[in-house]
């Protein structure tokens, strides 16, 4: 089974990357298709990038899939969706197409299933399958940091404004992760909490970035 791939990308078309692994260039390269989300994360991998992929290879009777994700979370969130009955992986994969995993692990998380109704493919029955069977183990995931880098706490930074930013918010990912939960307690929807977040760590600096939990829960306050 392929579990990992580090490589460059030889193309990317409609969420399948073609991808060599050995020297780029090289005649003795060998490449391998893998589905990914086709979403702006995937869509904007160029060719000729280096990449690394968390691989699931998924067997069937007459072919053997392979889906990538950038991250271990990410990979571990496709699984998860996975077990529910009724999901297979290319329904798994569109969930994680068309909302972000912020939202997925959130709506889950919060037992949402109106949220999750409003996912193309999944229906009210399989939301609440969804709930019931990965609520409690997502809890447990996330308390274990085994979805790390499938959440927007682990991608802080990624933005333009934030990545200066990114140094400074190494040493604090305690305190944002624990103002992101205490936010969440108060109703407010993650994919807001994030923006915030993601805003003021842009805005500041090494010198002015809350230190505290605490600090950055009033300033998150007065945006949302």
């Amino acid at each position: 089974m392929i579990g990992y791939l580090k490589g460059f990308v030889i193309e990317n078309v409609d969420g399948k990357l073609l991808v060599g692994v050995g020297s780029s260039g090289s005649d003795s390269s060998i490449g391998y298709a893998v589905m990914v989300p086709n979403n702006s994360e995937y869509v904007g991998i160029l060719a000729g990038h280096r990449i690394e992929l968390f691989v699931h290879t998924h067997v069937r009777e007459d072919a053997l899939d392979l889906y990538g994700f950038r991250t271990k979370g990410e990979k571990e969130l496709f699984l998860s969706l996975l077990s529910v009955t009724g999901i297979g992986p290319k329904g798994a994969l569109g969930v994680m197409t068309k909302v972000s995993a912020d939202e997925l692990v959130s709506a889950i998380v919060g037992g949402d299933v109106d949220r999750l109704v409003k996912v193309p493919g999944i229906g009210k029955k399989t939301a609440e399958r969804v709930v019931l069977e990965l609520g409690d183990t997502f809890r447990k995931k996330m308390g274990a940091g085994l979805l790390n880098g499938a959440t927007s706490q682990a991608r802080l930074g990624s933005g333009t404004g934030a990545t200066a930013n990114s140094g400074a918010l190494s040493g604090l990912r305690a305190e944002l992760q624990d103002a992101k939960q205490a936010l969440l307690a108060l109703g407010y929807r993650e994919i807001e909490i994030s923006s915030v977040l993601g805003r003021i760590s842009a805005e500041g600096s090494s010198a002015t970035l809350p230190t505290q939990a605490e600090d950055w829960i009033r300033l998150a306050l007065r945006q949302l």
